[in-house]
């Protein structure tokens, strides 16, 4: 059947859809939107709970619009830096917020940014850690404890294995996460986490001191000269992300914004990934309009370590999973180490930004690559000094911003955009990229369609259109080329991604919306020989979406999504996916959850369909769908009082026309794979 007819198909289930479906929170839209975004370019089981944990704290204890810089709400994730700036020149010149509502009266503020931002925002004093004594503290600060516990039901291959001679799981299928927050306000938090994956041992073998992951911060924030000061795990975020950006950022999505990376600056590590974070000491210092950041770091790096001929330590790659599973796992968790430190510099002036930024990675292995052509600009040696200049400025509703950034000794990588409000209903956003192949950084997170800020030049153009109140319209083109070599893809080549949404909302009780995502990359044809012949890939993406409040307590939500794969010299494969879920919340009541069944198929792999899904608090997951099958989930929350709450989670897979799930050590005998998930939280 041609992809049209499946068209035609999908828009009558769209009908269907949107005569059927809202009914959560602002809050929880926002978020889901947010996490859609994000996961859409990340792996299926990244961490989300850095941003998730970030809108939460900020829900329970809102920003001051009198009090705040504009940094707080950059935090947030969705919030222009044009609207920022909007803001703090109307708080200057009109004075003090006297309620939130009156954000209605800034120029450029549509309804829907601001019932996402309502629940985050107030108006009126939050304490200050500079007017209360030490003992004071514990008494008046807030803890929260929170235990997380699950598995998978079915045992993995991983685990059968007993010969100490394969590569098996030295630990149990449980997956344990502990965390524990200390807040006074906004000015003082203490965190610690601790995580073990499941596979990986638990007080005993390798990991004697119990879990495999700790992480841990002391961050001070405002108190006088010095804006923060965090001792620990920490994130650092400047520019558009060419040369120092860690923790989660936004890429290209349905949020044309986010084009514009929102710098926060010197943050605390929340997150139980185990991956993007420094691990030291940092520090912000405010003199005046400039802000001074110094920073050191040392942390321990996974990695296969070897020898050269004169008996230096190599390396070839840095692990980025933080999987401590395996034998081989084990043997190369901590073998290198790794030495940042450096200082950053911004002056600010009403609407105006500009930094520097400056720092040195050293490792105690030298770094080198397998011998492939694809490799011969990739980084090699032990020590990467990185320099980058970055701004951006608003002027009548036109937000201008951009970094260039060097690797000293190699090469360098340029960004620059704009985001203009050409009319009360129709905003622009334009980027430009340039990466260069023999560019370097071990900590950049740039707008990019490649893997990192390497080997590529775009542009990027966005609309977007708000005729009335109740409707949005977004298009984005992004046509890029990349001009050496990348993995699987053995010549230079290029693409195109195309994206269009149109949304419509009846307020506060449905909203229905229609996406189509087009996607051109090359990549290596499947035949082989002694040279590979680079071809086009095509994907195809058309989802509709629904959300409809039947009540005061009860919603449903839909969607239906076609995916269309071609790449030449392959069978083209059309995959589907439709669920249907049911949410349930009272206001006053103490329990609450929701349930989904979906229905899919796909005829492999490259037709896969990603959906978010809710889950315990701070724990969303993003699954892929492939093969046929059914997916069903069902969460539970119950508050025991105001302090306590219990989640409980059950999700499965069911398969049709399988015999074993998964392939490798994960594979599951039999065409069912079944997780569970509890969490307890005590708020004190």
């Amino acid at each position: 059947m041609h992809f049209n007819r499946y068209i035609l198909l999908f828009l009558f289930l769209d009908l269907w859809a949107a005569c059927s479906l809202y009914a959560q929170t602002e809050a929880d839209l926002l978020v889901e939107r947010l996490m859609e975004q994000l996961a859409e370019e990340l792996t299926e089981d990244f961490d989300f709970s850095e941003l998730a944990e970030r809108l939460e704290f900020y829900r329970q204890h809102p920003i001051d619009l009198n009090r705040t810089d504009g940094s707080e709400l950059r935090e947030l994730g969705f919030v222009p830096q044009l609207f920022i700036d909007r803001l703090l020149e109307h708080r200057s010149r009109s004075g003090k917020f006297i309620a939130p509502y009156e954000l209605q009266t800034l120029e450029g503020l549509d309804t829907g940014l601001l019932r996402f931002l309502l629940p985050y925002v107030t108006v009126g004093a939050s304490p200050s850690l500079s007017d209360v004594r030490a003992g004071q503290l514990l008494t008046e600060g807030t803890h929260d404890l929170m235990v997380r516990y699950g598995r998978t039901l079915q045992r993995r291959e991983g685990y059968k294995i007993t010969d100490p001679a394969r590569s098996r799981y030295l630990g149990s299928a449980d997956q344990v996460f502990t965390r524990y927050r200390f807040h006074f306000g906004h000015d003082l938090q203490v965190s610690l986490n601790a995580k073990k994956d499941a596979g990986e041992a638990f007080f005993t073998g390798a990991q004697r001191g119990g879990f495999d992951f700790y992480s841990g911060s002391v961050y001070v924030k405002n108190q006088h000269w010095l804006k923060g000061l965090v001792v620990g795990d920490y994130t650092l975020q400047f520019g558009q992300g060419l040369a120092l950006w860690t923790g989660l950022g936004f890429g290209k999505g349905s949020m044309v914004q986010s084009v514009s990376k929102q710098a926060t600056g010197l943050q605390p590590y929340t997150s139980s990934n185990e991956v993007l974070f420094l691990r030291g000491t940092a520090a912000t210092l405010a003199f005046g309009h400039l802000l001074f950041t110094p920073f050191v770091s040392r942390r321990w790096l996974d990695g296969s370590i070897d020898y050269d001929e004169e008996g230096q330590r190599i390396v070839g790659v840095i692990g980025q999973t933080g999987l401590h599973r395996t034998p081989t796992e084990v043997a190369n968790r901590g073998s290198v180490l790794q030495w940042t430190y450096g200082a950053n510099a911004q002056y600010e002036y009403r609407r105006l930004r500009i930094g520097a930024t400056a720092y040195r990675m050293r490792l105690d292995a030298t770094i080198q690559p397998q011998g492939l052509l694809r490799n011969q600009y990739a980084f090699r040696g032990s020590n990467l000094g990185n320099a980058s200049v970055y701004y951006n400025y608003s002027w009548r509703g036109i937000y201008l911003f951009g970094e260039a950034a060097h690797s000293l000794g190699s090469g360098t990588a340029f960004a620059n955009g704009l985001i203009a409000s050409l009319h009360p209903h129709l905003s622009l956003a334009l980027h430009y990229r340039n990466y260069g192949r023999d560019y370097h950084s071990f900590f950049s997170q740039g707008i990019a369609e490649g893997s990192g800020v390497v080997n590529e030049r775009g542009f990027y153009s966005g609309l977007v259109y708000h005729p009335g109140r109740s409707v949005e319209w977004v298009l984005y083109t992004d046509f890029f080329r990349f001009p050496w070599l990348r993995y699987r893809v053995d010549a230079p080549s290029q693409g195109a991604d195309l994206l269009t949404q149109f949304t419509y909302t009846w307020y506060k009780k449905a909203n229905v919306s229609i996406r189509y995502r087009h996607r051109q990359r090359g990549e290596n044809a499947s035949a082989e020989g002694p040279h590979h012949v680079v071809v086009d890939v095509f994907r195809q993406q058309l989802r509709v979406n629904g959300q409809y409040k039947l009540g005061d307590v009860w919603s449903m939500r839909n969607r239906v999504e076609l995916t269309r794969y071609r790449k030449e010299g392959d069978a083209t494969e059309i995959g589907w996916m439709v669920y249907q879920d049911i949410i349930f919340k009272p206001m006053n009541g103490n329990l609450s959850g929701n349930a989904r069944i979906a229905l899919f198929s796909t005829p492999g792999y490259n037709s896969r369909v990603y959906a978010f899904e809710n889950d315990v608090l701070y724990a969303y997951s993003f699954p892929l769908y492939h093969n046929d099958g059914v997916r069903a989930y069902v969460n539970l929350r119950y508050r025991f009082g105001r302090k306590m709450d219990v989640w409980l989670r059950y999700a499965t897979f069911i398969y049709r026309g399988v015999e074993e799930v998964g392939s490798g050590l994960d594979a599951i005998e039999g065409n069912q794979r079944s997780d569970v998930r509890v969490q307890w939280r005590w708020q004190f």
